[in-house]
């Protein structure tokens, strides 16, 4: 019910914006004189893989001068938000499969750019003592996996994913469990801590790979597909913000450094501090992708 309001407050208040802006010049113009920098907003979704990436966006662009704030939304009403242009950078839209439906939506609205990483895999996984090794294996076994699979938000492109996923290999007897990641993951604790069976959504780059022993399940009908992770940014970022569009065509992270990174955020590391740490290690790096 919290979550429910909340993603209502988010809706109304990226509505309330369009209003006022709408009163008098463009929700993408910027404010004052020509010399005035525009306040850039990030988009941050319920998932950790991306915060790496959404907290050294938000250290670069104050480095480079400009004011900024996080705004927090579901996926759905991210990329409303990108489109409309009160989101002006979001670092997750994930290509080709998992957010093409929102891409497709706001075609025009909205312009990608760069790659944060590439060829990330997903799809539904399980601990490796468990006897499976392909979706296929699951097919009339729905007892045997307590006729249940773990998913995480609704809106998720892995949730369509798997959706289909089940209708394609003929999954009849199993639940698709929508809910959270963490409440996923809790799931995925309880049940290796006893090695008892239990099928998943996964991905990477993820924490998860780092705290449980998984296997992704083989796919050969090639439902799920590796992705890559590009930057959304708002159709006039280019010409508001021409420093930060560039540093979004250059920016890039590894697996391992996203899930570290996550890591030190989940023992309780401040995500603004780990963004910082990160810069200030690979500064010659982060030089080179802002040009100088």
């Amino acid at each position: 019910m919290k979550n429910k309001k909340f993603l209502i407050l988010v809706a109304i208040m990226l509505s309330s914006v369009l209003i006022v802006t709408g009163c008098g010049q463009t929700a993408n113009e910027p404010n004052g004189n020509a010399d005035e920098k525009i306040k850039i907003t990030i988009g941050k979704v319920p998932y950790p893989d991306m915060w790496p990436a959404t907290y050294i966006t938000q250290q670069i662009a104050e480095e480079l001068g400009y004011e900024t704030e996080i705004i927090e939304a579901d996926m759905g009403l991210m990329y409303q938000g990108l489109a409309q242009g009160n989101i002006k950078v979001f670092p997750d839209v994930c290509l080709p499969n998992l957010h093409q439906s929102y891409v497709d939506k706001y075609e025009g609205q909205f312009e990608t750019v760069g790659k944060i990483y590439e060829e990330a895999p997903c799809g539904f996984s399980v601990p490796t003592y468990m006897d499976v090794d392909s979706i296929e294996d699951l097919k009339g076994r729905a007892a045997d996996f307590g006729a249940r699979i773990v998913g995480i938000e609704p809106s998720s492109g892995a949730m369509m994913q798997a959706e289909e996923a089940m209708e394609a290999y003929g999954l009849d007897g199993y639940e698709l469990l929508e809910g959270s990641t963490p409440a996923m993951l809790a799931d995925v604790k309880r049940k290796t801590a006893t090695n008892e069976p239990i099928i998943f959504i996964s991905w990477r780059p993820h924490t998860m790979w780092l705290n449980f022993d998984l296997k992704i399940l083989e796919d050969p009908k090639d439902i799920f597909k590796t992705y890559d992770c590009l930057f959304g940014v708002n159709n006039n970022l280019k010409d508001d913000a021409p420093d930060l569009y560039n540093f979004t065509k250059t920016f890039s992270l590894s697996y391992d450094e996203i899930e570290n990174m996550i890591a030190k955020i989940d023992e309780g590391s401040d995500s603004k501090q780990v963004a910082k740490d990160w810069i200030q290690q690979n500064r010659s790096k982060v030089d080179n992708m802002l040009g100088k």
